[in-house]
Formats: C-alpha cells, sequence, structure tokens
C-alpha cells in the first residue's frame, strides 16, 4: 500500500510474507502491528508505514533464506520486498535474488541493492528466464534484458551474456547462466544506491529471476 502515494495505482493492497528455510517455514506475518517482536521491529527503524504491510525481525543462522511475498485472500498486485542487515555489518548478505512476473511499463521487475562502506565493490548481475524452464515454469520470460541504474542514469546494460566485455570473466568465476539468452553484467561499483531493471526483449513477458552477487 505504501507504493500508492509514488504513482503505483496496482499496488498490493494487503501482502502477507512467509520465510522459508528449504522447505520450512520458520516466520511468518500478516500486519506487522501483530508481530510478537514488535518493540524490537518499531525500534529496529525497519517497520513498514502501512498498517497492512508485513514485516519480520529474525536473527538468522548462515545460510539461504527464501522469503514469500502472496497477497491475503489471493489479491494480487505491484510489491515489494526488502532485506536489511540490522545488527552485523561485518556480515553482509552475499546474494539476494528475486523471481516475479515480468510485464511492461511500469510491471516490469525491479531489484534494488545498497553498495555500503567506503570502498567499491565488484557485483555480479543476472537476469534470467529460460533456465526456469527445467524447474518447470512454463511461463518463463525467454528473452531477458539487464539495466543497471544509478538514480536515473543508465550505468551498464546487456542482453545475451555472451555479447558483454566480461563474459570470459563471467564464465572463468562460474556464474554463466543456463542460457545465452540471459543476461549478466559484472561491474564495480562506488557506495550508493543501485537498480536493476529486468524487461522482456521487444516487450515480451513472463516469470524472471534478477540476481545479485558480491565479489
Amino acid at each position: 500500500p505504501s507504493l500508492i502515494p509514488f504513482g503505483v495505482a496496482n499496488a498490493l493492497s494487503n501482502p502477507t510474507m512467509q520465510l522459508f528455510s528449504g522447505q520450512t517455514v520458520i516466520a511468518s506475518n500478516d500486519d506487522f502491528g501483530t508481530a510478537a517482536n514488535l518493540a524490537a521491529l518499531n525500534a529496529s527503524g525497519f517497520a513498514p508505514s502501512n498498517a497492512f504491510e508485513s514485516a519480520i525481525l529474525a536473527t538468522l543462522a548462515p545460510g539461504a533464506y527464501t522469503a514469500v511475498v502472496s497477497g491475503v485472500g489471493g489479491l494480487t498486485g505491484v510489491g515489494i520486498i526488502e532485506v536489511f542487515e540490522v545488527d552485523r555489518p561485518e556480515a553482509p548478505l552475499a546474494n539476494i535474488s528475486t523471481r516475479g512476473q515480468v510485464l511492461t511499463g511500469g510491471d516490469v521487475m525491479i531489484g534494488g541493492f545498497i553498495i555500503q562502506g567506503d570502498a567499491p565493490q565488484t557485483v555480479i548481475i543476472r537476469a534470467r528466464g529460460p533456465s526456469l524452464v527445467p524447474f518447470g515454469i512454463a511461463n518463463a520470460l525467454m528473452d531477458p534484458v539487464l539495466q543497471l541504474l544509478n538514480g536515473q542514469t543508465l550505468v551498464e546494460t546487456n542482453d545475451d551474456w555472451q555479447a558483454g566485455p566480461a563474459a570470459a570473466t563471467i564464465q572463468a568465476a562460474g556464474f554463466a547462466p543456463g542460457d545465452p539468452r540471459e543476461s549478466v553484467i559484472r561491474i564495480t561499483l562506488p557506495p550508493g544506491a543501485y537498480t536493476a531493471i529486468v524487461t522482456g526483449k521487444n516487450g515480451t513477458t513472463g516469470v524472471g529471476i534478477v540476481e545479485v552477487f558480491a565479489q
């Protein structure tokens, strides 16, 4: 709901969230005000601005986790999922990835990330679609295009990772996608906020993944 003042008319009006470790649900929340640790959540400074929005404050062991956002009662719309490191800046996130529908216009996939500190950071950003098909995603985005922005400034773009200037380095690092139509950017960035935008080539649509890896 807090997206509406920013012009997102079809925002998801009542999101609910589950946090998984593997196939196990380890936490869930619908309406952040119902959280058992609401006082700590408010004190963290990351409580949402709308009562219908969801938040989980949790201490997690090292590993891979999945947060799933859906609409209460089957509602649909545009939503945002965010992950913030609260108390361990010396143990930063190593990888974030998001899967969702890539449509057109204002409904493309957008992934944001922040590089903290005072030193540049090398990252690999991938936009995948075709390699999802073997995992049962029949409506995968078959030709994703990736753009990286700093504010309103386009930093770099890629369509078909093998055509990019860092293709050999990406291959050697083990981050080559499983399909040549997928897109990858490897770049060293100064501290700041960045946005990765995934679209379908020639206006195509489907399910895609955007991923960011720290190097």
